[in-house]
């Protein structure tokens, strides 16, 4: 616990430190682009066996993006890493779009607010649901397993997901914002 504390607050204090947060956000958008093609795609599997409805379906979610991944699974000798790419890219000009729209020293301070937001929200569930874990796995020593063994093992888990999620919230809220500028009041 006081390693994953470590870890959150030394990422909390570089981001508030950085002007520029842009390739953190570009890798977490990156890292969900791999994951969502992951989960759709298998490994080693053929077109057909493709979950484009899957695919499209988080594209959407995540990215804010329409891709026609049914058509895509069509083409002759197409493979997840062309599939990758090219929803990477497609989220990639969704931001540059943004970024164009409203100016890179407005999506700067956007990226960076809505990271420490998304990090400091998680980090509070986290810190409660550890808290109930640790009152729940003092019963795993009826099964003959070391609590504290158990307890850390969890926390490990539960720490890796919210990392996981953090990459999923941030790409998801900087995907579907939408700004509204107003001129200052003389």
């Amino acid at each position: 616990m006081n390693d994953q504390r470590k870890v959150i607050f030394e990422q909390r204090l570089e981001f508030m430190d950085a002007t520029d947060v842009s390739e953190t956000i570009t890798e977490m958008r990156h890292d969900v682009v791999s994951n969502i093609v992951g989960k759709a795609i298998p490994a080693r599997s053929f077109p057909e066996q493709w979950n484009t409805e899957q695919l499209a379906a988080a594209a959407k979610t995540y990215l804010n993006i329409d891709i026609p991944a049914a058509e895509w699974a069509q083409e002759e000798g197409i493979e997840a890493e062309t599939v990758e790419e090219r929803i990477r890219a497609q989220a990639d000009a969704l931001i540059a779009g943004k970024e164009e729209k409203y100016s890179p020293e407005v999506m700067r301070q956007v990226e960076k607010s809505i990271l420490l937001q998304s990090v400091d929200g998680l980090w509070r569930e986290h810190l409660v649901t550890l808290d109930h874990l640790s009152k729940v796995v003092g019963w795993r020593g009826i099964a003959q397993r070391d609590p504290l063994n158990e307890y850390k093992q969890e926390a490990y888990e539960l720490f890796q997901a919210m990392l996981a999620n953090l990459r999923e919230l941030v790409t998801t809220q900087l995907s579907h914002i939408e700004l509204q500028i107003r001129q200052p009041e003389p």
